[in-house]
C-alpha cells in the first residue's frame, strides 16, 4: 500500500507540473478575460465599441494575443495587457500588477533628473512677493485631503494678506475631489455649478464599491459615507441600468458656505498635459469663478469616465482598473477627447529651468509685468 501511495504522488507531482501554465499561457488567459468583463461593467466600453467599431478591436486583441503568447514573463505581460487596455481608452483604464492594496497606494513621486531626489507630492505653499502666493499641488490623492486643509488654516494670514495667487497644479495626476474641496472656498464666486456623474449598476462595480474605502482610506468616514450612498443607489435600479450618484438628479447649484472674507483678486492656475483625472474637475470648478484664469496647456483628458475600481484577472497575479461612473456631461461636452484648454497657452517648457520660469512669468503677470519670457 506504501508503494502504491508513493506512487500515486509521483505521478500527480509530474501531472501537476505538466500542467503548470507558462507565463504566455497565463497572459492569453488574462487578456482574454478583459473585454467581456469591460463590455458589462466598465462605463466607456459600449461607447468606445460604439464609436470605433468591432473590426478595430478584433485586431487589437488578435495583435494583443500573439504578442501576449509570447510573453517571457510576467512585466512583459504587464506591458502587453496595458497596451491592450490603451486600445479602449488612454486613461482612467488599466492592467496593474500585484495585490489590490499594493495598487491602491498613492505613486511614488519621481526624481525630475535621474540621480535627483524625488520631489514631493504633499502640497507646499511658497511667499513670493508682498503681493503674490505659490501654492504647490502635486497630488489631489485622499491622503493628502488634511494636508491642504491645514496649509490653507496655519497660513490664514499670509494667504489672507495677498491678492494674487498662482496654483500649480502641473503633474497632478488627481486622486479625490474631496481633497481639493477646501480652497474652493477661497477661489470660487460663491457659486458652482456642477454636472454630476452616474453609476453603472452591476454586481461587480457594486462589489467594488463596499470594498474601495478598505482599500484607499480605511477608517475614513466621509469615505466610508460616499460608498454607502453609492451602493444604495446602484441597488435601486437593475442590473445594467445607470443611476445619478445623487438623488436629486445629475446637476447641481452650488453655494459656498463660508466663503473666505479675504479673498485672492487674481489667481493664475498653472496646468500641463499631465493634469488628469480629478485635478481636471478641480479646472473646471475652478474656473467658474471671476477671478480665475487657467494657463499653460490642455490637461490629459481623463474624466468622462471615473471612479475606478480593481477587478482580478483569471490568473490572480493582476488587476484591471476600470470605470465604474461616467459623467453626465457626455455626450456633449467631453473631456477625454482633449482635455481642458487654458485660457492663456503657454508652449511646453525646454526643461526643467523652463518650468521654474513659468512660474516667474505668471508672477510678474500677476503683479502688473508681461507673460513674455526672459529671453525675447
Amino acid at each position: 500500500m506504501k508503494l502504491n501511495l508513493l506512487a500515486l504522488a509521483a505521478l500527480t507531482l509530474a501531472g501537476s507540473h505538466a500542467a503548470a501554465a507558462t507565463p504566455g499561457e497565463t497572459c492569453v488567459q488574462d487578456l482574454r478575460a478583459i473585454a467581456p468583463f469591460l463590455l458589462e461593467n466598465d462605463t466607456g466600453a459600449r461607447q468606445h465599441l460604439e464609436q470605433k467599431g468591432q473590426a478595430y478591436f478584433d485586431l487589437a486583441l488578435a495583435t494583443a494575443a500573439t504578442s501576449a503568447a509570447g510573453a517571457a514573463d510576467g512585466n512583459a505581460c504587464d506591458a502587453i495587457l496595458e497596451n491592450y487596455a490603451r486600445t479602449w481608452r488612454k486613461g482612467h483604464l488599466h492592467v496593474k500588477p500585484g495585490s489590490a492594496l499594493d495598487i491602491a497606494k498613492p505613486a511614488p513621486a519621481r526624481p525630475a533628473t535621474p540621480g535627483q531626489a524625488a520631489v514631493s507630492k504633499a502640497p507646499a505653499l511658497q511667499i513670493l512677493s508682498d503681493s503674490t502666493v505659490l501654492m504647490t499641488l502635486p497630488s489631489f490623492h485622499g491622503s493628502y485631503r488634511a494636508a491642504v486643509a491645514s496649509l490653507l488654516d496655519t497660513h490664514r494670514a499670509a494667504l489672507s494678506a495677498r491678492p494674487n495667487w498662482i496654483l500649480d497644479v502641473r503633474s497632478n495626476g488627481g486622486g479625490s475631489d474631496s481633497t481639493y474641496a477646501p480652497l474652493l472656498s477661497w477661489i470660487s464666486s460663491d457659486e458652482i455649478v456642477t454636472m454630476g456623474a452616474e453609476w453603472l449598476s452591476t454586481p461587480a462595480n457594486i462589489d467594488g464599491q463596499e470594498k474601495v474605502c478598505a482599500l484607499l482610506a480605511p477608517g475614513d468616514q466621509a469615505c466610508a459615507a460616499f460608498a454607502s450612498q453609492a451602493v444604495a443607489q446602484m441597488r435601486s435600479v437593475k442590473p445594467g441600468q445607470y443611476v445619478p450618484q445623487q438623488s436629486g438628479g445629475t446637476i447641481s447649484y452650488t453655494r459656498v458656505d463660508t466663503p473666505e472674507p479675504r479673498r485672492p483678486a487674481r489667481v493664475a492656475v498653472l496646468v500641463d498635459r499631465d493634469c488628469a483625472s480629478s485635478c481636471e474637475e478641480f479646472l473646471l470648478a475652478a474656473r467658474q469663478s471671476f477671478h480665475v484664469k487657467l494657463i499653460g496647456r490642455n490637461s490629459y483628458g481623463a474624466l468622462d469616465y471615473s471612479n475606478m475600481r480593481l477587478h482580478l484577472l483569471p490568473s490572480g497575479q493582476r488587476h484591471l482598473q476600470y470605470a465604474t461612473s461616467r459623467s453626465a456631461r457626455l455626450p456633449q461636452m467631453q473631456v477625454d477627447l482633449g482635455g481642458i484648454m487654458p485660457d492663456i497657452y503657454l508652449p511646453p517648457p525646454k526643461d526643467e529651468a523652463g518650468r521654474a520660469e513659468e512660474v516667474l512669468r505668471v508672477q510678474r503677470w500677476l503683479e502688473g509685468g508681461s507673460l513674455r519670457p526672459s529671453d525675447i
